[in-house]
């Protein structure tokens, strides 16, 4: 019986086009390098810590009355940069979900620019730093 490796041509299938995650080896296994996530990315997932997940909701524009009576309207916690704001949005689900975050979340992330690796790194990321879950009593 013959035994056909396929290992080289599996390095070149995965091997992205892309500037994405590089697949390095280690032995005979290939393992995929994690994203780093910048500095301003770390900031923004930072802030989306404090935000609830009514700053996700479009905002109305308050009428005149309402703004005699309550005063003027607050800033929108809305980013200028939609790739930022994909990203603020990803974290305020994320933190509020955990792990289990819908998957319509994942799709605009997905179309504001980030890719699965890096949406995985945030997700990874924003999971370490919450605080474990704690029962009451067992």
């Amino acid at each position: 019986m013959a035994f056909i490796d396929f290992k080289e041509d599996a390095l070149q299938v995965l091997t992205p086009s892309a500037p994405a995650p590089a697949l390095s080896r280690i032995g005979d296994a290939l393992v995929q390098k994690s994203y780093d996530l910048s500095e301003l990315e770390r900031r923004v997932i930072e802030l989306a810590r404090t935000d609830g997940l009514v700053s996700l909701r479009p905002r109305r524009k308050r009428s005149w009355l309402a703004q005699l009576i309550l005063g003027p309207q607050a800033p929108s916690p809305v980013l200028a940069n939609e790739r930022l704001e994909g990203l603020r949005r990803l974290a305020v689900q994320v933190w509020h979900h955990g792990y289990q975050v819908p998957v319509s979340v994942l799709k605009e992330a997905n179309a504001s620019g980030w890719s699965e690796a890096q949406i995985g790194a945030v997700i990874d990321a924003i999971g370490r730093l919450r605080a474990p879950f704690r029962r009451l009593a067992a």
